[in-house]
């Protein structure tokens, strides 16, 4: 596909997962997930830096830390790249397929498959600690069940959901499991967390808030499900903004709800179409993409009023990070593109051969991103 959009000069961010809570590495740059990093500066013209062939799919979106590149893959490795030759510095073999997305805290990086969660030395990629998860809670729409959850690190704990059905805490520096939840469905919702509460969805259709401390259960919210998906499945990560909670649900609808109670504040029906994507928050306004629907919105963070609508051209599972001034996804269609954020205006794009359902990482004046197509790529 050709196209003659590139990046307008802008002040982008470097996605490396700082917050209030901590100062780890993780998915969606912190542990609210609000998809907002830190300031880097981008070349006018982005162009290829290089690409690494795992010979499978791969789905799970790359950590930065340090020039080196964390990133899983459906061959079962998780591999730490050199970030400006994507050369391995190693890689680890682990049980089943690494669609989840790695956590970075001081000198380890933590991730999942289906059967474990795992801490290896960063600098070796030797095991430090693993804990093996419960067989997985069975469910009727597996076909679509690819993700996984991914650790969100909050000084010395990690928070991490499992096909077992449970949510679980652990101490991160020696593995200790501290307490679990049980919810009725698989959790592929990567964990939020703020102000002591973690929160997290399951594919029995309801979002949980829990105590940080201890793992009870502070409110519950289920969602309305449809026909075709009455269950309502959560897929999707919560974003925590303010007073508010967001996540989409299988059964078409972007929830919006009160952080502390647990009730509605408004929703969204996408009329079907799976909402898969993340949310992003910045200033008051909400980013998230849908599936079938084909597009990327942005919405008023008070009421869900629409701002904008941009035709992505292909399902967006990605979940939307904010860089500067820009807003980037992955599509479907195998392309990672970039947009302004307050106008929709396509800034610049990169390709694939395959079909991307990971989400995006800018960092040190670079676009990591993976693809179906058994690459991992870095644009700079």
């Amino acid at each position: 596909m050709q196209k003659s959009a590139i990046l307008t000069a802008a002040v982008l961010s470097l996605c490396t997962g700082t917050s209030a809570a901590s100062s780890a590495v993780a998915f969606l740059c912190n542990a609210a997930h609000t998809g907002v990093c830190g300031a880097t500066a981008l070349s006018p013209k982005p162009k290829p830096l290089w690409r690494f062939f795992t010979d499978r799919l791969n789905r799970s979106t790359p950590a930065y830390a340090n020039g080196v590149v964390y990133v899983g893959s459906n061959n079962g490795r998780l591999y730490a790249l050199d970030a400006n030759t994507g050369r391995p510095r190693w890689s680890f073999k682990a049980h089943e397929p690494v669609s989840s997305s790695p956590a970075i805290a001081g000198g380890a990086v933590y991730f999942a498959d289906d059967r474990m969660v795992y801490a290896l030395d960063r600098s070796s990629g030797k095991v430090l600690w693993s804990y093996r998860f419960g067989a997985d809670v069975p469910h009727p729409g597996h076909q679509w069940d690819f993700l996984q959850s991914s650790p969100t690190i909050v000084r010395d704990r990690l928070y991490i959901g499992s096909g077992d059905g449970r949510l679980y805490a652990f101490d991160r520096t020696g593995g200790r499991m501290l307490w679990s939840y049980a919810t009725s469905g698989r959790v592929r919702s990567t964990p939020a967390y703020s102000a002591g509460v973690v929160y997290a969805g399951s594919f029995d259709g309801a979002m949980y808030a829990v105590s940080a401390e201890s793992g009870h259960l502070l409110w519950r919210f289920k969602t309305k499900g449809n026909a075709d998906f009455p269950l309502g499945e959560i897929q999707s990560s919560p974003t925590l903004d303010g007073d508010f909670v967001f996540f989409g649900s299988r059964d078409g609808t972007l929830y919006a709800l009160d952080r502390r109670s647990g009730k509605t504040r408004w929703t969204i029906d996408e009329n079907g179409s799976w909402v898969i994507s993340t949310a992003a928050v910045r200033r008051g306004i909400v980013y998230y993409g849908t599936s079938d629907n084909d597009t990327v919105r942005a919405v008023r963070e008070r009421d869900g009023r629409p701002i904008w609508k941009f035709a992505a051209g292909g399902r967006v599972w990605s979940s939307p990070v904010l860089v500067g001034k820009a807003i980037f996804f992955g599509i479907g269609n195998g392309e990672v593109e970039w947009l302004d954020a307050a106008t929709a205006k396509l800034l610049g794009y990169a390709d694939s051969e395959g079909t991307i359902y990971s989400s995006v990482t800018v960092a040190d004046g670079t676009v990591f991103y993976t693809s179906d197509d058994g690459y991992v790529y870095a644009v700079r």
